[in-house]
This record gives structure tokens, C-alpha cells and sequence, in this order.
């Protein structure tokens, strides 16, 4: 049921858009991650990644534009947005850099949808630190480094949790019956199977180019044996 049928305006429609993120989204991290996907994988294969990437945005956003939204009755939900008070800041800022995604969120402002802080953000700062601490950790000795990078792994699995409960949380107090959410969340996250009744969830796309996926890369090379 949509919300434009009858008593479905009492519907909370929530469209579930899963990305990858690019490395100006990861902000001072971002070189750092390239660098090591490159040792693992190949320049050339991050140049594949970066043109993935780039195309799976043109995509998200030629459908999400497509679609009929009433954009004054649309709220904005983005992983790694914290609720702060200078959310539209650090859109406006990402999107000055070059972030397809924050541009489209910047689009959609435009016209007239609303942003919403979407994530903890102490929850936010952890996951930051974690990365970096993996980061780091890839210059170690090999021991050192598995170790660690376990250590690490759980942290995460931890911390994905907690930020997926938090969304689910934010978007159920925050999107009201008859609105359109749109939420921008990167492939690990859970959010919409943490979701009460009330909710008609959609997904406006359903998978992503092979390229811009690194695990994908990985099970296709274990598959076949390299």
C-alpha cells in the first residue's frame, strides 16, 4: 500500500538506498583506505572501483529524481550524518568536495525535503577511531596485525549494531505517518529489519556494479580458485 491510497496516508514509506561509499566521504581516512586497497588489490582495480562508483551514483540519482515524491513531505536519513545541529553544514561542505552522495542529499534540499541528523554521534567518533586503528594496523608485522585486525573486526560487528539501533530508533521518532524517508546507508547495515510495524519499506535499487564492491571481488577470486 502506498501512501497516496486511502488509509495508507496514515503510511510511513521509507525508500532504503544502499551505497558504497567514495573516498572523499571518508574524509581524512579516505587516502589512507585507498592506499591499502590498492596493496591488496591493484591501482587499476581502484581506478575500476572509483568508476563503479561514480556510475552507481548516476544511477541512484537518475531514479531518485525520477521518482513522485512530494519533496515537502520527505525526510533525508544518512549514515554517518550525527544528529548535531550543523547537519546541513556538513552537507553543504561534502558536497563542495565532490560527494555524489551529499549532492544529491543537497538536490533533494533544494527541493524541499527536510535533513535529518541520522546517526550517535559518539557512536560516529568510535567507528572513525576504529578505522583508523585498522588502518594502522595494516602497517604492522603480519602477527601483530591479524591480531589486531580480529580485535578490531568485533569492535565493529559491536559498533554496527549500535548505530543500526540508533537509526532505526531516530527514523521511527522522527518520520511522520503520510511522509517519505529516504535513507542513504552503506551494504553492511541492517536498519530495516530493525523497524517496527507501520513501515512499507522499498528499495530503489536492488544491487550494485560488481566493481564497486570489494567483497564481491574477493568470493569471485575464491571461487575460481586465484
Amino acid at each position: 500500500m502506498h501512501p497516496e491510497d486511502g488509509a495508507g496516508s496514515r503510511v510511513r514509506s521509507l525508500i532504503y538506498i544502499p551505497i558504497i561509499h567514495s573516498e572523499t566521504d571518508l574524509g581524512s581516512v579516505g587516502g589512507a583506505v585507498r592506499e591499502r586497497y590498492q596493496e591488496a588489490f591493484g591501482r587499476m582495480a581502484w581506478e575500476r572501483r572509483f568508476s563503479s562508483v561514480d556510475a552507481m551514483w548516476e544511477g541512484i540519482t537518475r531514479k531518485l529524481l525520477a521518482l513522485p515524491l512530494d519533496w515537502r513531505r520527505t525526510r533525508l536519513y544518512q549514515d554517518g550524518l550525527p544528529v548535531c545541529g550543523h547537519e546541513a553544514e556538513i552537507v553543504r561542505d561534502l558536497a563542495r568536495q565532490g560527494s555524489r552522495n551529499h549532492q544529491i542529499l543537497l538536490e533533494a534540499m533544494t527541493r524541499g525535503a527536510t535533513l535529518m541528523g541520522t546517526e550517535s554521534a559518539p557512536l560516529i567518533v568510535a567507528e572513525y577511531r576504529r578505522v583508523q586503528k585498522l588502518v594502522e594496523a595494516s602497517r604492522l608485522l603480519e602477527s601483530e596485525s591479524d591480531t589486531l585486525a580480529l580485535e578490531l573486526r568485533a569492535e565493529g560487528e559491536r559498533l554496527l549494531q549500535d548505530r543500526d539501533a540508533f537509526m532505526a530508533g531516530r527514523i521511527e521518532s522522527t518520520l511522520l505517518e503520510g511522509e517519505t524517508g529516504l535513507l542513504f546507508v552503506g551494504l553492511l547495515h541492517r536498519v530495516d529489519e530493525l523497524l517496527g510495524d507501520g513501515f512499507e519499506v522499498r528499495h530503489v535499487i536492488h544491487s550494485l556494479p560488481f566493481g564497486a564492491d570489494p567483497r564481491r571481488r574477493q568470493e569471485d577470486r575464491g571461487s575460481d580458485g586465484r
